[in-house]
Formats: C-alpha cells, sequence, structure tokens
C-alpha cells in the first residue's frame, strides 16, 4: 500500500504541536516539541546538497536547545533557578537575537514551504513555553529588532529578508508575551500575510529582488505590491493594525522606549520591503502593450489580498 510519508510528517508534527499546546507540565511539553522537530526534519528534506547541510544543522541546534531545556527542567524538580536556562532553550529555538544565525545559515538550502513551517508553527510551541516564564526580556527584544531591520537592509536573497523580518515580528511578540491574546492574534496575522508572500514568490520561483523585475505579469506585480505593503506595516493594511495592537498594550504599561524604538526600526522595514517592489513597479509593462492580454483574469492572489483588509475579517474595536 503507497503512503505518502509527505502527509504522514505533517500530521505528525501537527500532533506534536498539538501536544505541547494541551500539556500541563514542562515534560510533556518537550515531549510535544521534540515529535514536531523529528516530523519536520524529514518535510524539509530533499535531494539538494545544500539542503543537507541545512538539516544537520538544524538537529544539531535543536538538540543543543533541548538538553538546555531539560536541564532547567531538573533544576525546576530541584527547586533551584531554572528560569535562564529555560528562557536561553526558548530564545535559541526561537531564533531571538543573538542567537538568530543559525536561521540564517539553514534557509538558503530550504523550499519555501519549509521556510513558512519554521517561521510561523515552529514558533508557537517556545512561544508558549515563554509565557510560562516570568523574566525581563528586555535586552533580547531590542537587540532583535535592531537586528532584525538592520541586517535585512543589504540582502538581495529573498528567503534571507522573509527570516530577518521575521525576527523583527518575533521582538514585537516578545514585548507582549505574557498577553496571550495579543500575541496569538499578531502570529495568526503575521501568519496569513507571510504564507502569502510565500505562496507568490514560490509559484513565480523567485529566490533574488532582482528577479521580481523579470516577471511580466501587471496583476501578480500588483498583488505582490500590496501583501508587501501589509507586511511592512502600512495602514490601512491589517499589517497596521496588529502593529497597533502591540504599541497600544506599550502604551498602557507606559514603555516608551521600546515603543521608540519600535516606531524607528519599522520605518526601516518599510523601506527593505518598498525596495523589493519599487525596481517592479518602476518596470511595470516590461513588454510591448500590443503583445499584452486585455482581459487578466482575477486569481486567487488576488483575491486574498483583497482580504488583507482588516475592516472585512477583524473588528477593530479589539484594538
Amino acid at each position: 500500500m503507497f503512503m505518502n510519508l509527505e502527509i504522514m510528517f505533517n500530521f505528525s508534527m501537527m500532533m506534536g504541536v498539538i501536544i505541547a499546546l494541551s500539556s500541563n507540565n514542562w515534560f510533556s511539553m518537550w515531549i510535544g516539541l521534540e515529535m514536531s522537530i523529528m516530523s519536520f526534519i524529514p518535510i524539509m528534506s530533499t535531494n539538494k546538497k545544500l539542503n543537507s547541510e541545512s538539516c544537520i544543522k538544524f538537529f544539531i541546534v535543536q538538540s543543543l536547545s533541548s538538553s538546555i531545556m531539560m536541564m532547567g527542567v531538573i533544576m525546576m524538580s530541584m527547586s533551584s533557578q531554572s528560569n535562564f536556562m529555560l528562557t536561553l532553550a526558548i530564545m535559541l529555538k526561537l531564533g531571538l537575537s543573538p542567537f538568530h544565525t543559525w536561521m540564517m545559515s539553514i534557509v538558503e538550502g530550504m523550499k519555501y514551504y519549509s521556510i513558512f513551517i519554521l517561521l510561523t508553527l515552529m514558533k508557537l510551541i517556545p512561544l508558549q513555553m515563554m509565557s510560562y516564564i516570568n523574566i525581563n526580556l528586555t535586552i533580547p527584544v531590542m537587540l532583535s529588532l535592531i537586528t532584525g531591520s538592520m541586517a535585512g537592509l543589504n540582502q538581495n536573497s529573498i528567503k534571507k529578508m522573509i527570516t530577518y523580518s521575521s525576527i523583527f515580528n518575533l521582538s514585537f511578540m516578545m514585548t507582549c508575551i505574557n498577553n496571550s491574546n495579543i500575541w496569538l492574534t499578531y502570529l495568526f496575522m503575521y501568519t496569513m500575510l507571510v504564507g502569502l508572500l510565500m505562496m507568490m514568490v514560490s509559484n513565480m520561483n523567485m529566490m533574488f529582488i532582482n528577479q521580481l523585475m523579470i516577471n511580466t505579469d501587471n496583476l501578480n506585480k500588483t498583488t505582490l505590491w500590496i501583501t508587501l505593503l501589509a507586511l511592512g506595516g502600512l495602514p490601512p493594511m491589517m499589517g497596521f493594525f496588529m502593529k497597533m495592537m502591540i504599541l497600544k498594550h506599550l502604551w498602557i504599561i507606559n514603555s516608551m522606549t521600546m515603543m521608540t524604538l519600535m516606531i524607528m526600526t519599522s520605518l526601516i522595514i518599510m523601506f527593505f520591503y518598498m525596495r523589493m517592489t519599487v525596481l517592479t513597479m518602476l518596470f511595470y509593462n516590461t513588454i510591448p502593450k500590443w503583445m499584452t492580454k486585455l482581459k487578466s483574469k482575477l486569481n486567487s492572489y488576488t483575491t486574498l489580498s483583497i482580504l488583507m483588509t482588516p475592516m472585512m475579517m477583524f473588528n477593530l474595536k479589539s484594538l
């Protein structure tokens, strides 16, 4: 009997996530986390040489962080100060700055689908674990804001730019980690936006920024532009409202320094998202007008990008 192994590993990964999220003790959460990680490695595996290097690096980093986490759990059972060890392990699993370099070295060898899972679903369990730890994360969050915004400026690879943007958005979630409603809503919105972007660049087979002007489909260009503006946080797109939730939370707890840094770094993020589209929009028609089709069909990406406007999906009173 033929069995699709990819479906099986995806199911196993989701089961690991559900087990971890529904657990009431650290050991069960660790088992669910390891189950999802071990199922994710075959999913990210392809027959490319660069990919096998990525799989090995991912496995080594996750094994190291898991051993640190178990040490923290053992220290907790001995009534010792274990918060630091657990936080260190979770930061390593999340790829939060300054432990983000392993992510940069593995994303180039991965498919877009694997990167999407790594940046969204695989962050859910560590974030849930972090919400149970009462520790001050101001320094790592500030480092992640600066690293995610500044390091993405000199990147030409779309995969690395999306990963640096993920580190930046992760620092937004970490600021309100004690409020589950806010960071879960933020993660859900971010998953939708980055999923749409990944689908588009994957189907267009784009790896670098300068390849974006080769695409001659003007409808795809416009949709990509709208999606990138939403991810950058331009009003009235959905990305703006998810950032407004975090800024409102910081305003309530009177954290003005963090707010100022977030607004400044958000402008830098907006700059390198706009840089991805400016070449595309400048060369909007790269073929003569008489060779273009008079009727252009609305594709699914356009429909999804229209849904990115928050008025149709979210109640603004919740802000």
